[in-house]
């Protein structure tokens, strides 16, 4: 009987091996790649405007940034922050419904101005390989048009006019979660053409506090055509991450919490993770959107600020469409065995109201399920 269960044990060990090798290992990079291919994406790197800009930042506190300049108040069931002026930066938000501590009333702040030593925030816009034209940058002062509270009733909408003749609006919008909408826009007036590339991007100051726990990834992290993408905090210090892509998200994520930029749908574009006193996790489209004369163009990206709740991302993937979302939060390699366990502890506890309990009730279920297996190979043998 013991040999019986040593063999069926293997038989099934190698069946899953098997199985996951053929339907869930995802696909190597193809290293005899054709050099033309290489040179193509190395002509398009060349082409596509940089998204490094001069700054001169003096460090101060949390509450003298947030009174620097003025701000968007934002607010729903879920967050409560504000998007400042200056640089039209998503740079304060803070979590109303999570503790920092479980005996703490102070809720968890995630998102913080650039001119503090934990700045962490997100910016979008447009950049243009002419120098000539003044774009937006992070000094850039924005006007505020009609409502100046962003809820998940009212969006807000933000405006800027440089000296060629050229607006910059922004319309952002907020769901009753943790989902922002911006459509930017570029409005022309004059009688040139301009090129445009859209962009959005994710910067963080400074490590934050981890676990560095072998199966737990915390960094930065992308889904590009397929393919998850996960960089340590310390190889992005020591080499830049680049990719170009057709579909996907990119972000940084902590244990409990993503931060993520959704580029606009049907749009190559390149992602770049990299380090220069800053870490940096942006995306730019690949080819240029023309703006003809007494024109305009309009494009619309996605920012998620959540909690990794299950139900949060998996919403969220699906109702967007968001290639692979859900591993945004870490199921480690065996994801196909890990995640169908956390949603039966999850209805367990449900219905039982204790996690010990729960556990028990999937530990039984498994247990029955070899048990009838096992019996039926048997039954099967002894014929």
């Amino acid at each position: 009987m013991d040999s019986k269960n040593v063999i069926a044990a293997i038989a099934l060990s190698t069946a899953v091996i098997v199985l996951y090798s053929l339907f869930f290992v995802p696909e190597q990079p193809v290293k005899n790649q054709n050099l033309s291919e290489k040179e193509k994406i190395e002509q398009n790197n060349n082409d596509v405007p940089s998204l490094e800009k001069k700054e001169s930042i003096v460090k101060i506190s949390r509450d003298e940034a947030l009174k620097e300049n003025k701000r968007i108040k934002f607010e729903n069931n879920n967050i409560i922050g504000s998007i400042s002026l200056k640089g039209a930066s998503i740079d304060d938000l803070t979590f109303k419904n999570y503790k920092e501590n479980l005996n703490d009333d102070k809720n968890v702040t995630l998102l913080g101005p650039r001119n503090i030593d934990e700045g962490y925030l997100i910016e979008s816009g447009f950049v243009t390989t002419d120098k000539n034209i003044d774009i937006p940058n992070s000094d850039t002062i924005w006007s505020v048009k009609d409502n100046d509270q962003l809820t998940n009733q009212s969006p807000v909408k933000l405006s800027w006019t440089n000296k060629q003749g050229l607006t910059f609006e922004k319309e952002i919008s907020l769901d009753d979660k943790y989902l922002f909408t911006i459509k930017q826009k570029v409005i022309n007036t004059t009688n040139k053409k301009y090129d445009f590339y859209s962009y959005g991007q994710i910067i963080r100051n400074q490590i934050p506090e981890i676990i560095d726990f072998l199966i737990l990834h915390e960094g930065l992290i992308a889904t590009l055509d397929d393919e998850l993408i996960e960089e340590d905090y310390e190889d992005i210090q020591e080499k830049k991450f680049t990719k170009i892509a057709q579909k996907g998200w990119l972000g940084i994520g902590d244990k409990y919490w993503i931060t993520s930029l959704i580029p606009p749908k049907n749009t190559e574009f390149k992602t770049t993770f990299d380090y220069k006193n800053k870490f940096r996790a942006n995306f730019i489209s690949t080819d240029p959107i023309l703006l003809n004369e007494k024109s305009s163009i309009e494009e619309e990206l996605q920012i998620i600020v959540a909690a990794k709740r299950v139900d949060v991302i998996d919403g969220y993937a699906k109702t967007l469409k968001i290639d692979k979302f859900d591993l945004a939060i870490d199921w480690g390699f065996l994801y196909f065995i890990t995640k169908p366990l956390f949603f039966a502890i999850d209805y367990f506890f449900n219905l039982l109201g204790n996690y010990g309990l729960a556990i028990i009730a999937v530990t039984i279920c498994i247990r029955l399920v070899f048990f009838l297996w096992l019996t039926f190979h048997f039954e099967v043998w002894l014929k």
